[in-house]
């Protein structure tokens, strides 16, 4: 796996100084960045200012909304900034309402679209989806592979009551990008920088690369303080576990 960074756990300093931010990322040693959000910037913009920095978009968390009715728009970005995946991080409780498999239809057709074009749809999961049963083996089964990949959130995974490293072997071959987020009940905030939490990263890293993992990504919903210095940490233990 390459070794990503979802920008929304940077998403204060981002918004109150864009390039830099970015800039303290690349001097980590990170390459490529996750987006969420483009802080009201063209993808012209994007577009340079990554490739001025020597940062490379592995994806981008667009919003249902967004991917549904703006759809040349999000395939301009994805196109501008030369990536690939576009991945919906969230669902609300009404667009599942009727249940995973009507869900999964939906997003069917979309899928296809972008496939056409190069692209690839991805779902980013939460805890809810697991909180009652593995809801999103309802999901997947009901669209083609090639129209619908998956992000495993490992670290929600286990937050739902089940365990990363059987539903990213589940989803082998259609898990592309894996978050390799950590998080510590016991402590405010819960999330922690890679390897200091209570996930066993260690285990599902393999079983990650062996599903045809391609990103693993560093994701804090919160930082227990600096957020780049989380990044930082994140960053030298994941290297540790082999990924670059």
């Amino acid at each position: 796996m390459r070794l990503s960074l979802q920008l929304y756990t940077l998403r204060n300093p981002l918004a109150s100084d864009l390039e830099g931010t970015l800039r303290s990322v690349k001097e980590i040693g990170l390459e490529y960045v996750e987006l969420a959000g483009t802080y009201d910037r063209t993808p012209e913009t994007w577009h340079g200012l990554l490739e001025d920095i020597g940062l490379r978009a592995s994806g981008a968390h667009i919003g249902l909304s967004q991917v549904e009715n703006d759809f040349d728009g999000v395939v301009s970005l994805a196109k501008t900034l030369g990536f690939k995946y576009v991945i919906v991080p969230w669902a609300d409780p009404s667009d599942y309402a009727d249940g995973w498999t009507a869900f999964g239809k939906r997003l069917q057709p979309i899928g296809a679209r972008l496939r056409e074009v190069g692209l690839q749809l991805a779902y980013h999961n939460h805890d809810f989806e697991y909180k009652n049963g593995d809801g999103l083996a309802e999901f997947y089964a009901a669209v083609p592979s090639e129209d619908l990949v998956a992000e495993v959130d490992a670290a929600w995974v286990k937050i739902g009551g089940h365990d990363p490293v059987a539903i990213i072997q589940s989803l082998s071959g259609r898990v592309p990008l894996v978050h390799l987020k950590d998080f510590d009940p016991t402590k405010t905030p819960q999330w922690r920088p890679a390897g200091q939490g209570t996930m066993d990263l260690a285990t599902i890293i393999p079983v990650a690369n062996e599903a045809g993992a391609e990103f693993g990504v560093i994701e804090l919903d919160e930082s227990p303080g600096d957020p780049l210095q989380a990044v930082r940490e994140s960053a030298e233990f994941l290297r540790a576990q082999g990924l670059n």
